[in-house]
């Protein structure tokens, strides 16, 4: 029997496809690499990332690591930067498959180890890959993919190139897949895809998101859904209702608001977000204790130095509990990449790092407002080298907590304290 590792750069949707693939392959004869096994693998598939240049740059950084350390194994190098830009992979020596965003859901390009690298990229990426029968879960919270592909077609982005249109995984493969992984014992699942708000639209599924997620907690069993991300315009009443009051959502939204003026917005492609950030503002007023997430992207071609004081104010102002700044990062075949005006990298660095310490100050508050409450948790797999391990609040507070008697993938209940060098630290009752 064939043995294989796997590697993954990038979102959470690339992590859920990747175990997707692993378990695709094992029902072929090809065992996942473990233990004293990893040393010297058979086949070593790279889940590649296109979304920065950074992310591609990571990717191949990884494929060349790879051949060099094993130079007898079969090296596939696949999904977003395999689908952008094969030739660039298949100039790196020792890369033995190539293979698209939909082709690396398929198992009928093996051959082995061929003379010539054997490249699989779709031009037209049109179709959900085939769910696959969940064998065990290989972490303490699994992730379920809802949906692919985007139609939105933001100025900047390259999604749309690498992964198509917006399609929905149907319903009844989503209840099934939900059942098996509380069979398997999850207690926490988090619903991802590349736009999970667009879920139901191109197949008609009435209630969109809120209606798979009501569908969702309605079934047997101790657990908690956690929504990915979630458009601006895709956030409704209905939406926010579930996350405040439903007791199987985790009270947290992450919003990519990308930015809050209206001309940057449009450059972007992306519609305004005022109404959407009353209703932010409205929902935290009725769940304080909730986590908001939210993304900004610094630096966008154009951008003035007041556009951006202005957007650095308004996210000041809003009851975010974290951020994600970016740096506006050029790819190659977008709108974007060829703009104008485009922002000196230090003036970029600047923004960033403006944002990054307001993102940082959101944070520590909402976890000293968090202090002395009692919190659900999920631990991870403790590391064997540490007493201790981390664990994920439902409001989305990572804390550490000690690993005696703790079950990791487990629901427990924790007295939160701020630790002045650990930080949030949870203390089982």
């Amino acid at each position: 029997m064939k043995r294989a590792i796997y590697l993954t750069l990038g979102c959470k949707l690339n992590q859920t496809e990747t175990r997707q693939i692993a378990e695709m392959l094992g029902s072929g004869g090809i065992a996942e690499d473990a233990g004293k096994h990893a040393d010297s693998p058979d086949l070593i598939f790279v889940n590649t990332c296109a979304v920065t240049n950074k992310a591609a740059a990571k990717s191949r950084h990884l494929l060349s690591r790879m051949i060099r350390e094993n130079p007898d194994a079969v090296i596939i190098a696949a999904g977003c930067l395999a689908q952008m830009d094969s030739e660039s992979l298949e100039q790196i020596s020792g890369v033995d498959y190539i293979l698209g965003t939909s082709s690396r859901f398929t198992a009928d390009w093996w051959i082995g180890k061929p003379e010539q690298p054997i490249i699989r990229v779709d031009k037209v990426v049109d179709r959900v890959a085939p769910g696959s029968d969940i064998g065990y879960i290989d972490r303490s919270r699994p992730f379920l993919k809802i949906q692919d592909g985007c139609d939105q077609g933001c100025s900047y982005c390259v999604i749309p190139r690498l992964r198509g249109r917006s399609r929905s995984v149907p319903l009844a493969d989503l209840l099934r897949s939900t059942h098996r992984l509380i069979d398997l014992g999850a207690q926490e699942i988090v619903l991802t895809g590349v736009r999970i708000g667009s879920w139901g639209s191109d197949v008609a599924e009435p209630g969109g998101l809120a209606g798979l997620v009501e569908r969702l907690t309605g079934l047997a069993g101790d657990f908690r859904i956690r929504l990915g991300s979630v458009e601006p315009w895709e956030v409704n009443e209905d939406l926010i209702a579930l996350v405040t009051g439903n007791d199987k959502v985790c009270p947290h939204l992450h919003v990519p608001l990308q930015h809050t003026e209206d001309r940057i917005l449009k450059m972007m492609r992306r519609p305004p977000i005022g109404e959407t950030m009353e209703l932010l503002r409205s929902m935290k007023s009725v769940k304080p204790e909730m986590a908001l997430g939210v993304d900004v992207i610094a630096g966008f071609p154009g951008e003035t130095e007041d556009e951006f004081n202005r957007l650095a104010d308004k996210i000041e102002g809003l009851p975010i509990t974290y951020l994600h700044p970016f740096g506006f990062s050029a790819r190659p075949g977008t709108p974007a990449a060829k703009m104008p005006d485009r922002t000196a990298h230090d003036i970029v660095r600047s923004r960033v790092s403006r944002l990054t310490g307001i993102g940082e100050r959101k944070r520590a508050e909402f976890a000293e407002m968090q202090s002395g409450r009692i919190l659900r948790v999920i631990p991870d797999r403790p590391r064997p080298d540490r007493n201790w391990t981390t664990a994920v609040s439902d409001n989305y507070i990572k804390l550490r907590m000690n690993v005696h008697g703790v079950q990791a993938g487990c629901l427990q209940w924790v007295k939160m304290k701020q630790d002045p060098i650990a930080g949030p630290v949870g203390i089982r009752i």
